[in-house]
């Protein structure tokens, strides 16, 4: 074997050098890369954390105030009822609840009157009938001495009983079809008294209503009786003497020819008529 010379000993070296600068130069760049990608890596898992953390925070805010939300709804309506002190009603509050109690128990649509007066203990009492035919009431109720209704136990006739002890909540644009027709009976009954006529007496007269939504249209009847010729069943002959409607905000209107839009309010309170004219 020949003996390397100085110079290529020389050129060796060199050539090792250069080897060894690019391995460690290379090792460097992987590092300083795969650093880069772990930085990257570990900056997109923090913010997908804190995306997370607060998205969590925001529905629980949500959920926090539609609760809150919910729960003073149900405040309000629980304080609406419970305002009602059942012991010390007015007039109109104890004939709302006659009005929609009655109506709940109801069968058919055949309107009734309500008529209310007070006990010889001082508490407010009603009797209901049919305002198109003169028969007996159909039932009657009372306010007891603990702020309860009664009304007629049929079972044990004429014994009462007990049939709510809470004042209810109503909802104007919602009333069923007889709670609408009792409304509309007692601001046609002060209509035909301002006239001089005792309704169930003078006059009877039925309704027919039409609901659509929030808004109803009620027409009154009046009907007059005329004996049938075969001796059967007397004739009813009706007239149309006035036409009403719930309004989309639950108040009562009358149609009149002189207002302009057709229709007046007549009643902004269930069952009032201190508006009636």
């Amino acid at each position: 074997m020949k003996k390397l010379t100085k110079r290529q000993f020389a050129a060796i070296g060199a050539v090792a050098v250069l080897l060894i600068g690019g391995v460690s130069f290379a090792l460097v760049k992987h590092n300083e890369t795969g650093g880069v990608k772990t930085n990257t890596s570990s900056l997109k898992s923090s913010s997908k954390k804190e995306m997370t953390s607060k998205t969590s925070e925001i529905k629980e805010s949500q959920k926090s105030s539609s609760s809150q939300s919910s729960s003073s709804s149900q405040e309000e309506t629980t304080q609406s009822q419970l305002s009602v002190d059942t012991k010390n009603l007015t007039e109109n509050q104890f004939e709302q609840w006659v009005a929609i109690t009655q109506s709940n128990q109801m069968q058919d649509t055949h309107p009734l009157r309500i008529t209310v007066s007070k006990s010889d203990n001082n508490l407010y009492q009603a009797k209901i009938d049919y305002t198109a035919t003169r028969i007996d009431s159909v039932n009657s109720y009372k306010v007891n001495s603990s702020g309860e209704l009664e009304a007629i136990d049929f079972e044990h006739y004429p014994g009462m009983k007990v049939v709510s002890q809470s004042f209810p909540e109503i909802k104007q644009n919602q009333l069923t079809t007889n709670q609408i027709n009792m409304w509309v009976v007692a601001v046609q009954d002060v209509l035909f008294e301002q006239k001089g006529l005792k309704p169930g007496i003078d006059v009877v007269y039925d309704l027919e209503t039409v609901t659509d939504g929030s808004i109803a249209n009620v027409k009154a009847f009046k009907i007059d009786y005329t004996p049938s010729a075969n001796g059967g069943a007397d004739n009813a002959n009706k007239t149309l003497i006035n036409e009403f409607r719930i309004n989309s905000d639950g108040n009562l209107e009358i149609k009149e020819v002189n207002c302009e839009t057709g229709y007046r309010i007549i009643s902004k309170v269930y069952m009032d008529t201190s508006m009636v004219q």
